[in-house]
């Protein structure tokens, strides 16, 4: 079974060096001239990072060679490192699988993971993944946290080897106890997988502690995991202080899951106030596009709707829908306004013209919600707003175009009774077919 798990950074490059003094630059450079094998590879250091010269591969090559003529297993990686990413040289795999079998020969563990790497990923050699795991073994033995982790997605995934799930999680927990976040992480996505490590408590607490050392992606586990209300034993009240405390760090996901959490009474008292000032929060620190923006404002719009908002918070979330959608030109909100403005209730006139202005506007950046409440408003003929059968029609049209199931349904019974248009029997069965279909 592969274990879904999400990817990982490469390994580790060489720190860039401190800048150094002009007297540190000149020690240096004459240990390096009487053939010091650290100092040459510190000048090349020097070169191939810009730090305390002008940045200069050629010259860096020129140093680095020198070091690793005297056995110097670093200058050896970064020789390695400059022909694969071609820097100051031709790209070179071949080359640089020499460099690094001599550096991983030499004891050094960065090369050692990147032979690995260059097995795995068949550069500068076949693909091979026994060689891949060989040499991933040796820097993960001498501590390379990325080794450990590349070792552990191959025996969760069997590449190389026969899958051994358990071994791959011990890999992972030998990186976590280095205090590595991503993989704290990935043994929480082991337990949280029924057919491999099957306990959600040990996944929640893994999640926890990844966030808690960094990994900011891990704070969405654990908010799924709760709100599904899986997971038997897990003290909500818990999770949902740590998960307020990572909502004051402006984590998005802490604040979404804080705003449901408020909203549904998880491990907190219900306060759907709180919870959507926390599904502002989550919606203002996150540029959220296509389904996920759709998805974050009508999680907002179905809270105005729930009966759940005092009638000043509802103002304060009207209020707040206009002011983004202007400031964001978002269409989806602007066709939830106007959705909020011809659905009020004791709407006057001037609420149905503002629902018609915000339809238009959303229409015009080709929302189908848009389309459908331009031609919602002129079929019903709401406010001071003249019916316009001719006008409802066209909108209704392009709504049902663009997906809209409601426009869809609508449509049909235009063609049906010839509202705006000519009847059309063929046509109104196929609109009400298709909006059937939208519907399953």
């Amino acid at each position: 079974m592969v274990l879904v798990l999400s990817a990982f950074a490469g390994y580790s490059q060489l720190e860039k060096p401190a800048v150094p003094t002009a007297k540190e630059l000149a020690a240096t450079k004459a240990a390096a001239a009487k053939g010091n094998a650290d100092a040459l590879f510190q000048m090349g250091q020097y070169y191939y990072f810009g730090t305390g010269v002008v940045k200069n591969y050629a010259t860096a090559q020129k140093w680095l060679t020198k070091s690793a003529a005297k056995k110097n297993p670093a200058a050896m990686l970064l020789l390695g490192e400059m022909y694969k990413e071609g820097l100051g040289v031709k790209k070179d795999f071949k080359q640089s699988l020499e460099w690094m079998k001599k550096a991983a020969n030499a004891g050094n563990s960065d090369a050692a993971y990147e032979l690995g790497e260059m097995y795995e990923d068949g550069k500068g050699v076949p693909v091979n993944m026994p060689e891949a795991v060989k040499w991933y073994t040796v820097a993960a033995d001498k501590g390379d946290v990325d080794a450990m982790i590349a070792l552990g997605f191959c025996y969760m995934e069997g590449e190389g080897m026969t899958a051994e799930p358990r071994r791959g999680s011990d890999w992972f927990m030998k990186a976590a106890d280095k205090g590595e976040p991503e993989a704290m992480r990935y043994l929480g996505d082991y337990y949280a997988q029924s057919d491999l490590g099957n306990d959600c408590l040990k996944a929640i607490d893994w999640y926890m502690k990844a966030a808690d050392a960094g990994d900011s992606i891990s704070v969405k586990p654990v908010g799924v995991l709760v709100m599904k209300d899986e997971c038997p034993g897990v003290n909500k009240e818990d999770v949902a202080a740590w998960m307020k405390r990572h909502a004051g760090y402006n984590n998005p996901d802490a604040c979404f899951y804080m705003g449901g959490f408020y909203v549904m009474g998880i491990g907190v008292k219900r306060n759907p106030g709180k919870g959507m000032e926390m599904l502002i929060k989550d919606r203002e620190l996150t540029n959220y596009t296509g389904a996920q923006r759709n998805f974050s404002t009508n999680n907002l719009f179905t809270l105005y709707n729930s009966g759940e908002l005092k009638d000043e918070q509802k103002q304060r979330l009207l209020d707040w829908f206009e002011t983004t959608a202007k400031r964001t030109n978002d269409d989806e909100m602007m066709a939830v306004v106007a959705n909020i403005y011809t659905n009020k209730e004791r709407a006057t006139s001037s609420d149905y013209r503002k629902g018609l202005d915000w339809a238009m506007k959303s229409a015009e950046l080709g929302n189908p919600g848009g389309c459908f409440w331009v031609g919602f408003i002129y079929y019903k003929g709401l406010g001071d707003i003249r019916q316009n059968d001719t006008k409802a029609f066209m909108w209704m049209l392009k709504a049902a175009q663009k997906g809209d199931k409601d426009a869809m349904a609508l449509l049909s019974e235009f063609y049906e009774y010839g509202t705006g248009t000519e009847r059309n029997k063929d046509k109104a069965a196929e609109w009400k077919k298709k909006a059937a279909k939208e519907e399953e």
